[in-house]
């Protein structure tokens, strides 16, 4: 059985980002990556904008060059998913039946598209972005298209709804919720975004289901909704969440709850630890669980984990923190929005100069979104919910965070 000081199973951001931890601390251990994928990893940021606009080329969207790989003797190892892994033991079996021993490992398995279980979704043209093949299929697909529809208004929804039109296809968004990204926004920036989408010429759809595909000779050629209505498309996209790749850590009898259950140092038992969209970590800041699907708790994960996997010992106390582009749009959020009761807004709901909706909960500031403003705004709401002060004028507080970052 070979053996490695560190086994990283997965391939995107957050094994990336362990590996080099790993690396500057460690200079001899031997990492290896176990990736399911048959590429190095890659960013998927650029996926439902850059590269698929083709703004971008393809070697723009991997993490690293080859050279760190090679520079820091970092076994990647392609297309070599693991089937099983036993913490007594201390060794993984992969789906080829050969095992590796490890002193640490790291699961950073990542998420799957959630499939939409309606007839017709079999047929040809019906594409679930989460990969770099899928972008490279819809980019094949879009010769001779003229028509696309997008199931799911959320976040990637209103990213490929945007650069459809961009790129010169009707688009039409349906959307099961009354507003576009209402189960994450509030309702004033939800209808914001909407009415941007509309004057880029989406048709949005809300309150609307999908039923069913159709299509001939194997090709889709339309989504029926639930209301009886056909809408002809010649590609479709869905976008209805991610499914957390948990199986392996189930099956090995660690906690899974709504994601791999880890301590403040992401570990979920000893010698082995979890990041990324699997993770289910406890914030001190917020005194809450979280497992947050964003690049940047990926990265920071992956930080923690591989200095914690070479005795480091460090808590992880960093704040989420999300952004997402759909064109003329730059948003950003610092902290978390799914206990907001109340929010204060600052600014014209406007494109330009843009403005802020900050979140409280229990008598304290939970989260701060921006659209199109500066970074100094984020930092200062950053420091004001970290400080866990309780808030007795909301409004007071949102100026006072604003006057501290122009000053």
């Amino acid at each position: 059985m070979e053996q490695a000081t560190y086994v990283i199973v997965g391939g995107g951001l957050a094994a990336v980002a362990a590996a080099d931890a790993i690396r500057r601390r460690d200079k001899t251990g031997r990492i290896v990556m176990l990736s399911a994928e048959s590429h190095a990893p890659y960013d998927r940021v650029p996926l439902s904008k850059d590269y698929l606009l083709g703004t971008i080329e393809r070697d723009d969207v991997f993490l690293r060059r080859p050279r760190f790989y090679e520079r820091g003797n970092i076994e990647m190892i392609p297309n070599q998913p693991v089937s099983a892994l036993d913490p007594q033991a201390h060794h993984v079996t992969l789906a080829d039946g050969s095992q590796m021993a490890y002193d640490k490992l790291l699961l950073a398995t990542g998420g799957r598209p959630r499939r939409l279980p309606i007839p017709g979704d079999d047929l040809d043209g019906i594409f679930y972005l989460r990969n770099l093949e899928d972008t490279e299929a819809i980019r094949q697909a879009l010769a001779g298209a003229h028509r696309a529809v997008v199931v799911g208004g959320g976040f990637i929804g209103c990213e490929l709804a945007t650069a459809f039109t961009k790129l010169g296809l009707r688009t039409t968004v349906v959307e099961l919720t009354p507003a576009v990204l209402s189960l994450v926004l509030d309702a004033e920036t939800s209808r914001f975004i909407e009415s941007y989408l509309q004057q880029q010429g989406v048709t949005v759809l809300t309150n609307t289901a999908a039923a069913r595909f159709e299509g001939s000779g194997g090709r889709v050629q339309a989504v029926l909704t639930a209301a009886g209505e056909r809408l002809e498309a010649d590609i479709i996209a869905v976008g209805v969440g991610i499914i957390p790749n948990t199986e392996l850590a189930a099956a090995a009898g660690l906690t899974v709850d709504n994601g791999v259950v880890v301590n403040e140092y992401l570990e979920a038992v000893e010698d082995v630890y979890a990041a990324g969209d699997i993770a289910r970590y406890y914030s001190p800041t917020l005194d809450r669980q979280l497992r947050v699907e964003h690049y940047d708790v990926a990265l920071q994960h992956g930080r923690t984990a591989g200095a914690n996997m070479t005795g480091a010992h460090q808590a992880y106390t960093e704040l989420p923190y999300f952004f997402s582009t759909m064109g003329e749009i730059n948003l950003n959020v610092i902290g978390d929005m799914g206990r907001r009761e109340h929010s204060v807004r600052r600014g014209d709901l406007s494109l330009d100069p843009g403005f802020l909706q900050f979140y409280f909960a229990g008598g304290f500031l939970e989260a701060m979104l921006s659209v199109n403003r500066n970074g100094a705004i984020l930092q200062a709401a950053r420091e004001r919910i970290q400080q866990r002060q309780p808030v007795g004028d909301p409004a007071a507080v949102v100026d006072e965070i604003i006057a501290s970052a122009t000053d």
